[in-house]
């Protein structure tokens, strides 16, 4: 078989992959389960989870030999992107990216890998902590004697999760604990966001855990799975950025002023050519950087991949939702339509793993580096 028909071999299984998870989503609902969801308390449907692992959605990235797919990080791309068009409150990128991100990484032989991939428990991770002025702060989460304390900030997927992967500070170093969401002297204090979605923040009191790994490779592994979840979080948001444009483009073919569609005006159509423009370009380099991360081996190269990604596809987001609550006028603004929707979920996943500003910052401070090692 030559390189070619390798490629083409790949492009057909990414394409099927994508309509499986597109049909998934759309029988299941689109966007209105997501308002559904919302309106009902946040937090995600177990059963959907269980179906997406039943396509096989979860262990797309992780080797064959470990229990996935084996198909890499531009198959998760695939599934985020599907993702992010009906803005579907499952713990896709999460499960995908962290959790097993993590644990593929440290130890490949748990339990808990095979019940991830299998849509049968969920776990967030947590390794930020929060300092007295509201910022990032160095870690102080201790473990000891199976034991936790201290806290974590700014955690993802908390509210639903059945258990914890927390990054603490050991007798010897870094470590990975296991907490269960039920643990004694563990509370969970929910911080609603504004896409009705919820973080979580965390307190443990000598909260019982287990050890799943130490020493450096604790650190490093979380590097790349951070990588991993911020370029599948990219490819989450040009999802969602392609089908705001399509939501606005419908919207201003239909809605008249003047006794004409808006769409028929030619500063309108610009617009609508810049946003299309903007959203395939965004798309084009997250995917590229996909595929650059899956042949890449080195952390150090990876990560301002990923930013790169990132970066390009939050300065995509914010414009294309920005433009088409305008391109809606005042009715933009109600809760009636579902751009609003796509707007505040753009406004979190930005924010998430940081935001355009700070992936930049990173990429050209890589390249800086890159420059001056030659």
């Amino acid at each position: 078989m030559t390189q070619t028909d390798i490629l083409s071999s790949e492009q057909e299984d990414l394409r099927l992959l994508r309509e499986s998870a597109r049909t998934l989503f759309e029988r299941a609902g689109g966007s209105d389960r997501a308002r559904k969801l919302r309106d009902a308390g946040g937090g995600f449907d177990a059963e959907m989870v269980r179906e997406l692992a039943e396509a096989g959605v979860f262990g797309v990235a992780v080797p064959e030999d470990q229990g996935g797919l084996g198909m890499g990080l531009a198959a998760g791309g695939v599934i985020a992107e599907e993702v992010g068009r009906v803005i579907a409150p499952e713990p896709v990128v999460l499960t995908i990216g962290l959790s097993l991100g993590l644990l593929r990484r440290l130890c490949p032989a748990h339990p808990k890998m095979a019940q991830l991939i299998g849509g049968e428990i969920s776990l967030a991770v947590a390794w930020q902590e929060r300092g007295p002025d509201g910022a990032l702060a160095d870690a102080t989460c201790r473990y000891a004697d199976g034991k936790l304390t201290g806290g974590k900030a700014w955690v993802v997927g908390a509210i639903g999760s059945l258990g914890f992967l927390v990054v603490a500070e050991g007798d010897d170093g870094p470590v990975l604990v296991l907490a269960e969401a039920d643990a004694d002297g563990l509370v969970i204090d929910k911080r609603a966001q504004a896409d009705g979605s919820s973080l979580g923040e965390l307190s443990f009191s000598g909260t019982p855990a287990v050890e799943l790994a130490s020493g450096g490779a604790v650190p490093t592994a979380l590097a790349e799975a951070v990588a991993d979840a911020t370029a599948l979080a990219a490819a989450e948001l040009v999802g969602l950025s392609e089908r705001a444009f399509e939501i606005t483009l419908d919207y201003i073919k239909t809605r008249e002023q003047f006794d004409k569609p808006i769409g028929s005006f030619q500063v309108i159509q610009h617009r609508a050519v810049d946003l299309n423009v903007i959203c395939e370009v965004a798309q084009a380099g997250v995917r590229e950087a996909l595929a650059q991360m899956d042949s890449e081996t080195d952390p150090k190269v990876r990560a301002p991949i990923a930013s790169r990604a990132k970066a390009r596809a939050v300065t995509a987001a914010k414009r294309i939702t920005r433009d088409a609550i305008q391109l809606h006028g005042a009715v933009g603004y109600t809760d009636e339509f579902d751009i609003g929707l796509y707007l505040n979920r753009a406004l979190v996943l930005s924010a998430w793993l940081g935001d355009d500003a700070y992936h930049r910052r990173i990429w050209f401070e890589a390249r800086e580096a890159e420059g001056a090692a030659q």
